[in-house]
């Protein structure tokens, strides 16, 4: 059975070892193998070994509401918003391009020839601080 890691959304499993023992049960955590984050505790005798399955969508994914493999789908050209001067970048945007499959436009709202902008630029530019 997997679970997902609310903090990050990674899909991993975990694995007791050396539980049921009859005393000195401890509160042991639970990490996600992804984030290191901690999801919960629960009580045993012995450790958790937990396994990453799937690592989340990109930030830029999850920003926009749909995965990774979707944005592969889509084939859109993320393009720079550098302003006037061109010497800083403010934000980021894309044209949502004619082959982009059906169930990424109901999904998203988007139309084909729409320009999605304000993509935040520590969105693009930020990987998982992991």
């Amino acid at each position: 059975m997997s679970e997902e890691c609310p903090k990050c959304g990674a899909e991993f499993s975990v694995t007791e070892i050396g539980g049921g023992g009859i005393c000195g049960a401890c509160r042991e955590p639970i990490n996600c193998p992804y984030c290191h984050k901690t999801v919960r505790e629960e009580r045993t005798t012995g450790t958790f070994f937990e396994t990453l399955i799937k690592a989340p969508d990109s930030l830029l994914s999850q920003h926009l509401g749909i995965s990774d493999d979707d944005w592969e789908d889509m084939g859109a050209e993320l393009n720079e918003n550098t302003g006037n001067s061109g010497d800083m970048t403010y934000c980021y945007w894309f044209i949502v391009p004619e082959n982009t499959p059906e169930e990424i436009l109901v999904k998203t709202g988007w139309e084909i020839g729409q320009m999605i902008d304000q993509i935040p630029v520590e969105i693009v530019e930020n990987d998982w601080d992991y």
